[in-house]
């Protein structure tokens, strides 16, 4: 009994998303933008090679060169979101029913996300700052006792990266930045386990599928380093381009992995025959995708600029999610994702009508990084729509408000998954629908030295 037991309680433990989530992903896959309210007004459009305050280090570190003396910028982004979900299918690998809800609704939470940038110049020719920004983050919550929860029960990731950087103006045309990246993370994810099921499997009296649940608990976090490098180059009057690069990082999220074992017992036999569902800590490995940023902006006359935008990111390094528990008894866990590149897209415009008042507006297509056959309701991602529109006061000479409002629309996506993935043995099957909106406010303060 103890090898098949052992086999199918790895798949259960569902520990493979482990770190995701402080707030609901705005960018592609469980990435974050919302570092700049500036930036966002424009669906990010030109914000690589835009260095007007110091929120853009968070694009391009060589947005440092735009400083005259110091400045500093704090930002906050509220993002309220929707989301509704219809699953036709939900079944035990016993094949029986699941039962509890099928129609499960605001399962992505809302959040507020801080930014903090300060840039200062040295000399002519060298500048330094530090950005504080939350690149990565997600958090989706279900009901304990709906129809999907082998799959999904609650997931949340905090992230918070310092990045300290300097850079060095090559000529009046070329500023080339460096950066360092200091990531903290933290995460929690309770999982559902079908002891019913597994108990069936063995010939445990009294196992009922899908009837004797108990819960899996993992919480992790994690410092990791990584640098980033960017340029932003003119080469002509009113026109600016920028380019920039944020290395991967590998967070081993380590900490205890807790099990509430259900009521009827079965959980608890196995625990005493096997030594599996034991309290024990766990060390979770997550790979952060590297990014590539590229932007243009275009002062077309001293009223109007447009702005461009093309990022990308390596999703595919987010291949698996590797769980191992301290106990021996207990077997590794692996969730493969086999997510591929990302790429966002983004136009905006910015109409400057006297010195005090800017207009900013863009549209933006981000692509998910989330193929159709490994989708789960933890990360129910999709291709997603910007819609953005703000704008700049100057309410002095060394004060400017940034407010910006944003609406994302995610296309609906199809989740169809079967105990044949690897590691959703225990989880059965599920099959249905998910969507989601976003409504996304910003604000920004920014003061710059006279």
């Amino acid at each position: 009994m103890r090898g098949r037991i052992a086999g199918a309680s790895g798949a259960a433990l569902l520990l493979g998303t482990a770190v995701l989530a402080s707030g609901p992903a705005m960018g592609a896959g469980f990435g974050l933008k919302e570092h700049s309210a500036d930036a966002m007004a424009a669906a990010y459009a030109g914000a690589a090679a835009t260095d007007r305050d110091a929120s853009y280090l968070a694009y391009n570190p060589a947005a440092l060169a735009g400083v005259d003396s110091t400045d500093l910028s704090l930002s906050l982004v509220p993002i309220l979101s929707g989301s509704n979900a219809h699953y036709s299918a939900a079944t035990t690998s016993a094949s029986t029913a699941t039962g509890g809800g099928m129609d499960p609704r605001g399962f992505i939470s809302d959040a507020q996300v801080p930014a903090f940038a300060i840039r200062h110049r040295l000399n002519n020719r060298v500048a330094v700052g530090l950005n504080v920004t939350a690149p990565w983050g997600l958090r989706t919550e279900y009901p304990a006792s709906w129809g999907g929860r082998y799959y999904a029960l609650q997931t949340k990731l905090l992230t918070i990266n310092f990045a300290p950087s300097i850079s060095y103006q090559i000529s009046p045309n070329l500023a080339l930045g460096a950066s360092m990246q200091i990531e903290f993370a933290q995460g929690t994810l309770s999982s559902v386990i079908d002891t019913g099921t597994l108990g069936a499997l063995n010939s445990i009296p009294g196992s009922v599928p899908g009837a004797q649940d108990s819960i899996a608990r993992a919480n992790g976090n994690n410092w990791a380093y990584g640098f980033g490098a960017g340029a932003i180059y003119r080469p002509a009057d009113g026109v600016s381009l920028g380019l920039a690069y944020r290395s991967s990082l590998q967070h081993n999220l380590r900490g205890p992995l807790t099990f509430t074992l259900d009521s009827a017992g079965i959980g608890a036999t196995i625990q005493s025959l096997t030594g599996l569902f034991t309290d024990t800590k766990h060390t979770t490995r997550v790979t952060m995708p590297d990014t590539v940023t590229s932007g243009a902006r275009f002062d077309l006359s001293s009223q109007w600029s447009a702005m461009l935008e093309v990022d990308w990111t390596h999703w595919s390094r987010f291949r698996d999610i590797v769980v191992t528990a301290d106990n021996p008894a207990q077997p590794t866990d692996l969730t493969t994702t086999h997510w591929h590149d990302g790429w966002f897209g983004s136009v905006g415009a910015e109409y400057r009508p006297s010195a005090r008042w800017a207009i900013r507006a863009g549209a933006a297509y981000d692509g998910s990084p989330v193929p159709d056959g490994t989708r789960e309701p933890r990360i129910p991602d999709s291709d997603r729509i910007w819609l953005s529109a703000g704008v700049r006061y100057r309410m002095s000479r060394s004060i400017d408000l940034n407010v910006t409002a944003s609406r994302l629309f995610f296309l609906e996506s199809n989740i169809a998954l079967t105990p044949a993935i690897t590691g959703a043995a225990l989880r059965g099957s599920l099959s249905g629908t998910t969507n989601a909106y976003v409504n996304v406010a910003g604000i920004e303060l920014s003061w710059h030295a006279n």
